[in-house]
């Protein structure tokens, strides 16, 4: 939380530098990837709003450190990254009032692998690993396999005020239905103030050692809302205990929320040594008494590690009673509360209404994918290779159509009934045996059923403002922000 992220006040004598960020292209100079692959203390700003495409590549890699995305200053209705995963490497960073939106188109990054964000490192690389970062104010959606995950190579990392949504479901991963939310398994972590809505799990999931977890809201999760893995199952935590305080969330049902798991937290956890406290949480629907207040135990363990105070806190840290949790997150989440964009505004209101669902895509056209070359067939069978093929469960292609478009079997449409993969090998058998056995070389598609859609994309207006930098805007001030960081805070108020 006191990380200097771009102001270079960890120098002597700060020496930022700002970046104008002036179009929307995916590179080059006046582009967010201009500042964002620079290096030394620097500032992202905006003149321009709209949405940022990187479909095409699909990524966008920070890797330098002591960097401020600050959103907020982008004109209404603000920036949205489009089509590709933000994986953060870069230690000391602050990123606010940003969206990502990773979407499923068929170009792009592999779809077993299409996180929103993902701050990743390298655990064997001290210059790569993502230390002293804040994500506050950002709107996360549409991953296809992740839609915001902080892994184990992190420590100190802080997600605030966010809202991470609608996963995709019955998509382009090999896995088939892989909507998830936040996953989060870093060292000291603060999770508060977000809503995490319409994801199939994950909401979170938290295999971290030591975090604090308060003030989100939980809405439309198939599974349970927030899963405390245990630390066994990850290595990178052998030798630490966990010490976890979830206080101050709430957990609502949905069109898609299971009934048998209507607990606000699971806590699986046999670590010994390890401390959990879980209270004033609500939940819709809990039949499990006031025990842990609305946490599920699957461990004998419980009353050992069953704290009855806080075991992990942040001075000067405030948290809200959870009867006041739903209404401040709805208020205050997202991007640009006060300037939401037509997804942020919908989810909202769904969870106000009760509404919405999990979806499978992003628009309602019928996704072609994979496409790929016949290696050989049989009369009701088919093989051939494809990017990704994942048989650790079954479901991924089962009930979709399956089109023979080019070649001396063209024109012939089959229902997938099984399959199975080798090597990337896809191997289907069908509903039904071929007209004409189709040869090698026929090109095939799969059909990706995307009538439960999240309404296809938000188109933002591309407005333009100048901005005017401070003079001396290194200055340490009275405060003891730079003079540019309480010029940056100066805008919050347009957009929060």
């Amino acid at each position: 939380m006191e990380t200097p992220a771009g102001s270079g006040r960890h120098e002597g004598t700060p020496k930022a530098i700002v970046y104008k960020v002036t179009n929307l292209n995916a590179s080059g100079e006046g582009s967010l990837k201009a500042c964002t692959d620079a290096s030394g203390p620097r500032v992202c700003v905006f003149e321009v709003s709209g949405t940022i495409d990187l479909t095409d590549p699909g990524l966008l890699d920070v890797r330098n450190p002591y960097i401020t995305i600050a959103g907020q200053t982008a004109p209404s209705p603000g920036i949205t990254l489009r089509g590709a995963s933000v994986r953060w490497e870069a230690h000391d960073a602050l990123i606010q009032h940003i969206r990502v939106r990773t979407g499923d188109a068929v170009q792009g990054r592999t779809p077993g692998d299409r996180d929103g964000i993902y701050v990743i490192g390298k655990g064997d690389d001290p210059s790569r690993r993502p230390e002293n970062v804040v994500f506050d104010h950002v709107s996360v959606s549409w991953g296809l396999d992740e839609t915001f995950t902080v892994k184990d190579s992190a420590k100190n990392v802080s997600v605030l005020n966010s809202i991470v949504s609608e996963g995709l479901w019955r998509n382009m991963h090999p896995k088939g239905g892989h909507s998830k939310g936040l996953m989060v398994s870093a060292e000291k972590m603060l999770v508060q103030g977000n809503l995490i809505a319409h994801n199939d799990d994950r909401n979170p999931l938290e295999t971290s050692p030591s975090i604090i977890t308060a003030n989100n809201v939980t809405y439309n999760g198939r599974q349970v809302g927030m899963r405390l893995s245990p630390l066994d199952n990850n290595d990178a935590h052998d030798g630490k205990v966990r010490t976890t305080t979830v206080v101050g969330n709430v957990r609502l049902e949905g069109p898609n929320a299971s009934q048998s798991n209507n607990a606000w937290v699971s806590v699986d956890e046999k670590r010994s040594g390890s401390k959990i406290y879980v209270h004033d949480n609500l939940c819709d629907g809990w039949d499990g008494g006031d025990v842990w207040s609305c946490a599920k135990v699957s461990s004998s363990f419980q009353d050992s590690f069953k704290a009855s105070e806080p075991p992990l806190w942040i001075e000067g840290l405030e948290v809200l009673p959870a009867t006041q949790t739903l209404e401040h997150v709805l208020q205050n989440a997202g991007a640009r509360p006060k300037d939401r964009d037509s997804v942020d505004a919908r989810v909202v209101s769904e969870v106000r209404s009760g509404g919405g669902e999990i979806r499978n895509c992003v628009g309602p056209e019928t996704i072609l994918y994979p496409d790929y070359s016949v290696s050989s067939a049989g009369s009701d069978s088919l093989t051939g290779k494809i990017p990704d093929c994942d048989g650790s469960k079954s479901s991924a292609y089962v009930d979709r159509i399956i089109e023979v478009y080019a070649g001396s079997g063209a024109g012939q449409e089959r229902v997938i009934e099984s399959y199975s993969c080798s090597d990337n090998n896809l191997t289907v058998k069908l509903n039904q045996g071929w007209d004409t056995v189709p040869e090698s070389g026929d090109k095939v598609r799969i059909h990706i059923d995307c009538s439960n859609n999240a309404g296809g994309w938000p188109q933002l207006e591309e407005n333009r403002r100048e901005l005017e930098i401070p003079a001396n805007y290194n200055e340490v001030m009275e405060s003891g922000y730079t003079r540019l960081e309480e010029w940056l805070h100066s805008f919050y108020d347009e957009v929060q």
